[in-house]
C-alpha cells in the first residue's frame, strides 16, 4: 500500500478499529509508525490525525497524481 493510500485512509478513518476494518493487512501498523516519526501522522490513544505536514504531503501527491493522468 502507498504512502498516500494511506494518508488518504487515515483522512477518512482515523479511528484504529475503522482502518483495521478497511485494511486487512497487519503490516499498516507499521507503516503507520514510520509515517509517525516523519511527522505526516499524529496518534492519540485508538485515534490517528493527519498533522499539517501529512495533509500537505497527501495535497502535493494528489496533485501529481491529477497532472500525471491529465498527460497519459
Amino acid at each position: 500500500m502507498s504512502e498516500a493510500r494511506l494518508l488518504s485512509l487515515v483522512a477518512r478513518y482515523p479511528q484504529r478499529a475503522a482502518l483495521a476494518r478497511r485494511v486487512r493487512d497487519g503490516s499498516v501498523f507499521e507503516m503507520l509508525r514510520r509515517l509517525e516519526a516523519r511527522g505526516y501522522v499524529w496518534r492519540q490513544r485508538d485515534h490517528y490525525r493527519l498533522t499539517r505536514a501529512g495533509r500537505n504531503e497527501l495535497a502535493m501527491t494528489l496533485a501529481l497524481l491529477r497532472l500525471v493522468r491529465r498527460r497519459a
